[in-house]
């Protein structure tokens, strides 16, 4: 009788504890963590975990599963720092004087700002960034990238590799990014470098065996959410070919441009049919600025990943109107209170007067 009630206190104990641990940044800033527990998850049984789960492109490191997975190596000019490479800070050398950022008198129109792109593994695509000079002095345009070392080529219009442009007022300049997708599925972040311009990058790598497909949309209006708010987001799952009841795995990351995972959370969904759900995050305290919040759909055999841009603002658009209208109705409903006691009054005055 006593074995049977520790085994029930045990089952009872196990099947309360979550799978998500929250820790505060050993960075020693403010930024919330939250990470699933390997040993919660793996109680009955271990994933392994990748380069890509981790948002790592360099070192060696634990798969929490007892083995060591390598994430690459960083090539000349950059440096792994927790997992990621990162260029070596250079100032490029300017005739005149000036450093990386735009010069003085030149003002930078770039479109787009963004990339969000869907490759398989192994392939590559060149996208047009067009840079236009709205100021009045010409200058030369320092083009670096951020995180994404062995991903992107920067070509002029004659598909020569440069990493500068001479830009003259009025003028506008074609810069063909060359993106070569890496050989494991995943998403990948990080930011081209214009002058002092940036443009944000996500890579969403597939597999090429591909069963399933996914999308992660976020319904804040403008992709703005407020730092007391909760991220919304609309997730898509799509089987493709011969349709076949199958569980899949979702994880979900919500990270910067970076790399810089803060947030993780992972599920198991059956999938027979496309299938539409709406999922909220908590975002805690993340600090202010760009981020994405990304999707892969693992299943047997391969990745299906997506993702979503989004910023975190102090407040916003819809945060503050319906704060708006919250006051509005209440200052409606006190003076719609004020008048029944007006009415009341009189109506009693003039019983009283008779």
């Amino acid at each position: 009788m006593k074995k049977l009630g520790v085994f029930l206190f045990l089952v009872i104990l196990i099947s309360s504890v979550t799978a998500d641990v929250i820790s505060v940044n050993s960075g020693g800033d403010n930024q919330l963590i939250i990470n699933p527990d390997a040993y919660v998850e793996g109680f009955f049984s271990c994933v392994p975990k990748t380069c890509s789960y981790f948002g790592y492109n360099c070192d060696s490191w634990s798969d929490g599963c007892g083995l060591t997975i390598n994430c690459g190596t960083c090539g000349a000019g950059f440096t792994c720092t927790s997992g990621i490479c990162t260029a070596i800070p250079v100032t490029p050398g300017v005739p005149g004087g000036g450093g990386a950022g735009t010069p003085s008198g030149v003002i930078l129109e770039i479109i787009p700002k963004e990339f969000n792109l869907r490759m398989a593994i192994d392939k590559a695509q060149t996208e047009i960034i067009r840079i236009t000079n709205k100021g009045t002095s010409a200058g030369k345009l320092f083009i670096t990238q951020s995180n994404l070392n062995g991903l992107v080529l920067f070509m002029n219009e004659s598909n020569n590799i440069i990493d500068s442009i001479d830009i003259t007022p009025g003028e506008t300049k074609i810069l063909n990014s060359r993106f070569v997708a890496p050989s494991e599925a995943g998403i990948y972040t990080g930011r081209i470098l214009i002058g002092g311009e940036i443009v944000l990058v996500t890579m969403n790598i597939k597999t090429k065996l591909l069963l399933f497909d996914s999308n992660i949309a976020v319904l804040n209006k403008d992709y703005l959410v407020g730092k007391n708010e909760e991220l919304k987001t609309k997730v898509t799952l799509i089987p493709l070919g011969d349709q076949e009841r199958l569980d899949v795995l979702l994880n979900y990351t919500i990270r910067d441009y970076t790399g810089k995972i803060y947030i993780t959370q992972s599920e198991t969904v059956l999938v027979d049919k496309q299938i539409d759900f709406r999922k909220n995050f908590d975002i805690g305290l993340l600090p202010l600025g760009d981020y994405i919040v990304g999707l892969e759909l693992v299943y047997p055999g391969g990745i299906a990943p997506s993702s979503a841009h989004f910023t975190i603002v102090e407040q916003s658009p819809s945060g503050f109107f319906g704060k708006l209208i919250f006051w509005l109705i209440i200052f409606i409903l006190l003076i719609f209170i004020m008048i029944v006691i007006l009415l009341i009054k009189k109506r009693r005055d003039r019983e009283n007067g008779r």
